[in-house]
């Protein structure tokens, strides 16, 4: 598809009320001074706002690929009405689903992270609309585009900024919607690259999100963001062009974290986090003949990448810097249980250890560990993390410290602590307090967290920071280990104590449930499970609620 021109012709379109257009003042003159910070309150008494659904008015019809489904349970989380894991461990599912469970039928589409649900029929969902609900033609495009509209622009045409971009749609917006990335491709699930996709299971195209696929937006890809001026409310584009707007969404997502001191420019050392990482990382281990591989990184993506390639029969290290496997995201004992499956599966887990030396010796690389062995290998991948995508914000007056900071609405707040009407932020660049748990500022970097807080940021940004609700979810995320598939709610590093209450370790197949102390009793902050996707669903209602205080000498340490 052409991309429309935006450039220095392009006038900015002029302030329009909010009550008339539907989205808050624009103007920075209107930050919203900081109030001074409110004392911690309990979370049982008061209802957290759940994430929001747009009603649909016609059924729809759902369908699932049983070759791409791997019985992640997440669809039952969102659909329960519509889809069901039996004791077996299959999945069932209603066809001809009811108005009534349409928006939930849809979700449960945007949340899969193989792309394995179809969904036919229902309104059109992401169109511009007018007054009465009907579609209205298509918005011209460039120097053509009415003055008179308001103009909302996505930065990042990711995941939470596609989620952001629909919503605006299906809640009546019906101004000029553009949407920025740095990518040449639209949205796509990015869970599956280091596993499905680098195995050859999923190609490009299935990998692309298909719920939302009639939005009607401005796609601006292959196209950088180096600047945003705050006050002519316009972003700085790749050469020098400048794209006014009346409201923003920040959601350039992350970038994955390198090694100072690897030899980065090498052919046989890459990182994995973009579409075009994993095409590359494919391409080189074949180029390569891979036989043996040093993935550099115990968290899921390295834990990921090393089930992948020992399933192609592939020798593998797995050099980590900490211990266990997933310590920072599932504490101690659990990720022993996780270096245990890796063991098992051949994997080679060096732990504690450090890489002192790298030596690029053309057909191979020698890489010497702070215990003086050496590594003998064809290929790197280092799955070391992410950092927030805010150099382009440096210097902007928001604070970027550790991603984009928001107030508990999303919307972003600058260095002086004002809030600011017309921006919010989403997705894994985001950095807000969840009121479910405390009003510590965090970022959540998972599919499903996208997908709700660009839905919660769109709705924001229409209402305003004094009439938009806190945005309180409960995080999930989920993986799979050599065939054990573990999914989680809520923020396990929170918790300071570990308990299992469905299965056992030793099975490998348990609920655990996470907790700390707070002065009102042990908050539940997260349930961990292994092979139990429908037990969890459970204890997902508990997090951020207080359990009856219980004896410490029984309770299990971390």
């Amino acid at each position: 598809m052409h991309n429309p021109p935006y450039g220095q012709g392009i006038p900015a379109p002029r302030p329009v009320p909010y009550a008339a257009q539907g989205v808050a003042n624009p103007h920075p003159t209107t930050a919203i001074e900081p109030q001074s910070p409110a004392e911690p309150i309990q979370a049982d008494s008061f209802d957290l706002p759940r994430p929001v659904l747009v009603p649909e008015k016609e059924p729809v019809r759902v369908s699932v690929d049983n070759n791409r489904c791997h019985i992640y349970g997440i669809c039952q989380q969102e659909a329960p009405e519509v889809f069901r894991i039996s004791q077996g461990g299959s999945l069932h599912y209603t066809r001809n689903v009811p108005a009534e469970f349409a928006a939930k039928a849809r979700q449960a589409v945007r949340c899969c992270p193989m792309q394995a649900i179809a969904i036919n029929g229902g309104q059109k969902v992401g169109s511009r609309v007018t007054g009465d609900r009907r579609p209205a033609r298509p918005p011209r495009s460039g120097t053509a585009t009415r003055k008179s509209q308001k103009r909302i622009v996505v930065a990042g045409a990711g995941l939470a900024g596609l989620s952001a971009a629909t919503r605006l749609r299906e809640r009546g917006f019906d101004g000029e919607l553009v949407l920025v990335g740095e990518e040449s491709h639209r949205p796509y699930s990015r869970p599956p690259l280091s596993k499905q996709f680098l195995a050859g299971e999923l190609s490009e195209e299935q990998l692309t999100f298909r719920a939302d696929e009639a939005l009607e937006a401005h796609w601006v890809l292959d196209t950088g963001i180096v600047g945003l001026d705050l006050h002519q409310s316009s972003l700085q584009l790749r050469g020098g062009e400048r794209l006014p707007f009346d409201g923003l969404v920040v959601a350039t997502g992350v970038d994955a974290k390198r090694l100072p001191e690897a030899p980065v420019f090498s052919e046989r050392v890459r990182t994995i986090r973009t579409l075009r990482d994993a095409v590359a990382v494919q391409r080189a281990m074949h180029a390569a003949k891979a036989h043996r591989v040093v993935i550099l990184g115990g968290g899921f993506v390295g834990c990921e990448l090393a089930c992948t390639a020992r399933e192609h029969g592939m020798d593998v290290s797995l050099v980590v810097h900490s211990a266990p496997l997933l310590r920072r995201v599932l504490g101690e004992r659990l990720g022993g249980v996780v270096g245990a499956i890796q063991r098992r599966a051949g994997v080679d887990v060096r732990l504690s250890t450090k890489i002192t030396e790298w030596q690029d010796h053309g057909d191979m690389l020698r890489l010497r560990l702070d215990d003086d062995d050496v590594i003998d290998c064809d290929f790197v991948v280092l799955g070391l993390g992410s950092e927030p995508r805010t150099e382009w914000l440096r210097g902007s007056g928001l604070d970027v410290s550790d991603g984009v900071l928001c107030g508990p609405s999303t919307h972003v707040i600058d260095e002086w602590g004002r809030t600011m009407p017309h921006i919010v932020a989403a997705g894994d660049v985001a950095r807000w307090p969840n009121a479910r748990f405390d009003s510590e500022p965090r970022r959540v970097e998972h599919l499903i967290h996208a997908v709700e807080m660009g839905q919660h940021a769109a709705d924001a940004l229409l209402r305003g920071p004094h009439h938009a609700p806190r945005f309180a979810p409960v995080p999930r995320f989920w993986s799979e280990q050599h065939g054990t598939r573990i999914q989680a709610a809520g923020i396990p590093a929170l918790g300071t104590d570990v308990e299992i209450v469905e299965g056992s370790l030793r099975a490998e197949r348990f609920v655990a449930r996470y907790s700390r102390e707070t002065p009102y009793g042990p908050q539940v902050v997260a349930a961990v499970a292994f092979d139990m996707p429908l037990e969890l669903l459970e204890y997902r209602d508990q997090i951020g609620r207080s359990r009856p205080r219980r004896n410490v000498s029984r309770r299990k340490r971390r």
